[in-house]
């Protein structure tokens, strides 16, 4: 198959190769099942045209420079089983559609606000990823918002871990999160969320690890 992304320096970041001939990139039997771009300097957004790889069970995108939100396409990735897109200076609302993944096993969301490296483009120009789209004059970047533990997150029952600090996603956790029979982590801390912890977290039998701390 074929894709093509354009990152923001207006270079290809996905190449219209044959995907398969992506560095990085794993396939089986020419069907792509996995993208790993960790610390890859990627400057821009995710495109839309993501939605194309819709084989990909496994896609990283951790430590790079990527920003504005997170496009409501990934939601037809049904086949991912896991998703990193922490480390980056993403923001706005986590799209409704990202519930369509419940084959998803980890998801990895974290530390969309306070990071403090650069990246570079072509002609020299530097985005830093403390700010909202790169750039100073728009402010601190704050963060992925949103009722991310809504009663919808019941939809995702394969999950194992979920790691979604530094943040403002905000709600309360449902009740609904006892069904997530699977999970054994989970990481909300520096968010926004309020109200108490629902009884049925206890029910979690496979739960090791939960940190809400500073939150409401």
């Amino acid at each position: 198959g074929k894709f093509a992304g354009t990152s923001a320096d207006g270079d290809k970041w996905l190449s219209s190769s044959d995907v398969c001939s992506w560095h990085n990139v794993t396939c089986e039997e020419d069907v792509i099942k996995e993208l790993d771009l960790d610390y890859y300097s990627l400057i821009g957004t995710i495109p839309a045209e993501i939605n194309q790889l819709i084989t990909l069970e496994h896609m990283s995108l951790m430590g790079n420079c990527l920003y504005g939100s997170i496009p409501p396409e990934i939601g037809q990735l049904t086949s991912l089983k896991y998703l990193d897109l922490s480390n980056n200076a993403l923001g706005g609302q986590i799209p409704e559609k990202i519930f369509n993944l419940n084959s998803l096993e980890d998801l990895y969301l974290e530390s969309q606000k306070g990071n403090n490296w650069t990246c570079t483009r072509s002609n020299g120009e530097v985005v830093d990823v403390y700010f909202s789209q790169g750039d100073p004059e728009n402010g601190a970047n704050m963060g992925l918002e949103g009722k991310i533990l809504d009663d919808n997150v019941a939809n995702l029952s394969s999950l194992k871990n979920i790691m979604i600090h530094s943040n403002i996603f905000s709600g309360t956790i449902s009740p609904q999160i006892s069904s997530l029979k699977l999970l054994e982590y989970l990481d909300a801390k520096e968010n926004l969320f309020w109200s108490t912890i629902p009884d049925t977290i206890t029910s979690l039998e496979n739960m090791y690890h939960l940190n809400l701390a500073q939150n409401y």
